[in-house]
């Protein structure tokens, strides 16, 4: 009887460390061999243009790391499908369903402008067919009276389809240096296998491993180099994704809150609300206006001054639009100040994740985890603003001039 208890034992470790280790594997793998691949394409050579305001790169760049992601991602989870942790029926319309904003993403990606309106409708497709494909939809926010009127769809199905669109348009919004928004993807997929193995959720605990392994085969040569970006296709995919898992997670796992995935996304969101409140509220231009005003654009500039005091003879590093037509030699520093900012708000990413692991049952004091980022996000943001206040009116857009980006 021991043995074969001692059998069984064996057996289900084996069962679970193929579920852990499978995906993540094959994603690694599969993404580092093809983002090469997507590097020499250098996506037509296609230049980031001097009037995009988030423009603070040195030299043209491919865009399509994002398409290596979602390979790798598929990748994965024929993998997953092989070892029999997930049935089809669960894998495909998740796939299909992302099909609308992957392409959307990649049109503008491969030099094709596409508007944000047309991104944002793009988005609300994709989360229109997981509804219909994946019966995808949010059933609980564990709020009082709100929980009660999400068992009508006419209330539900529009929520979930403006939650999945935001999620995208976060992701967006953060993709503005080097490794920021793939290293803060990575850990918010992190957060969502963890807890969903720790809650016996493989299905939902293998398509988090897959994407967390898509993205650190990314990461190998995104950060710190730049050689390749995430890009529209990549940053919706990733938003799309983590919207979709998140869902799954608390339609499948009562003891799970639901605040645990918006706490664990506590810095994208944040940065998304704000942006638009400063924009609308604070600047008076439209919400959905791009510019170099985010907290990552304001850090790297602050990194770029740093770095100035140490270059005195070459005023000029601090000018945004004069990044890309400078000499060789001017290159490393900018680089390295790119290179800076994201592991100063992975910090904020790693506090949201361990905090909100530690409490991912508690949902008062995971609101109160959010409010009180929120409140440092704010307090981070103006003191990065008072430092880069000389450079800031030479970055804000003009509403004459608006380029279409994020």
């Amino acid at each position: 009887m021991r043995q074969g208890g001692l059998d069984v034992s064996i057996f289900h470790t084996i069962g679970q460390f193929s579920a852990e280790i499978g995906p993540i594997a094959t994603s690694v793998v599969c993404s580092a061999l093809v983002v090469p691949l997507m590097i020499r394409a250098r996506n037509g050579e296609r230049r980031q243009g001097s009037a995009n305001p988030q423009n603070i790169h040195v030299e043209p760049t491919s865009r399509l790391g994002g398409a290596a992601v979602f390979l790798a991602y598929v990748a994965a989870v024929a993998v997953s499908l092989k070892l029999g942790h997930m049935p089809l029926t669960s894998a495909l319309p998740l796939l299909l369903s992302a099909l609308p904003v992957l392409l959307a993403g990649l049109w503008e990606d491969i030099g094709q402008r596409v508007s944000p309106e047309r991104r944002l409708l793009a988005s609300i497709a994709s989360a229109a067919l997981a509804s219909a494909l994946a019966q995808s939809v949010i059933t609980r926010l564990d709020l009082p009276y709100v929980d009660a009127w999400l068992v009508y769809l006419p209330f539900a199905v529009p929520l979930t389809w403006f939650m999945v669109a935001g999620a995208c348009n976060a992701i967006n919004i953060i993709d503005g240096t080097h490794g920021l928004a793939g290293g803060t993807a990575l850990m918010m997929f992190m957060g969502i296998a963890l807890i969903a193995g720790d809650s016996g959720d493989t299905l939902v605990q293998v398509q988090a491993l897959g994407m967390v392994g898509a993205l650190a085969g990314f990461l190998l040569w995104n950060y710190p180099g730049g050689k390749v970006f995430l890009g529209d296709a990549g940053a919706y995919f990733i938003g799309f994704m983590y919207a979709q898992l998140s869902i799954q997670l608390i339609t499948r796992n009562a003891e799970i809150s639901a605040w645990f995935v918006i706490a664990l996304a506590a810095y994208p969101i944040v940065e998304t609300l704000f942006s638009m409140y400063r924009r609308k509220i604070g600047r008076r231009t439209p919400s959905m206006q791009p510019d170099a005003l985010h907290l990552h654009s304001l850090l790297y500039l602050r990194f770029v001054r740093f770095g100035e005091r140490h270059r005195p003879g070459d005023r000029r590093l601090h000018c945004a639009p004069t990044l890309g037509s400078g000499r060789k030699e001017r290159r490393q520093p900018l680089r390295r100040a790119n290179a800076r900012v994201a592991p100063r708000l992975w910090l904020h990413v790693a506090f949201c994740l361990a905090t909100a692991l530690a409490l991912s049952d508690n949902t008062p004091a995971l609101i109160a985890l959010i409010v009180i980022y929120a409140i440092y996000y704010v307090l981070c943001y103006r003191k990065a603003e008072r430092i880069s206040a000389d450079t800031v009116a030479q970055l804000t857009p003009s509403p004459r001039n608006t380029y279409h980006g994020r």
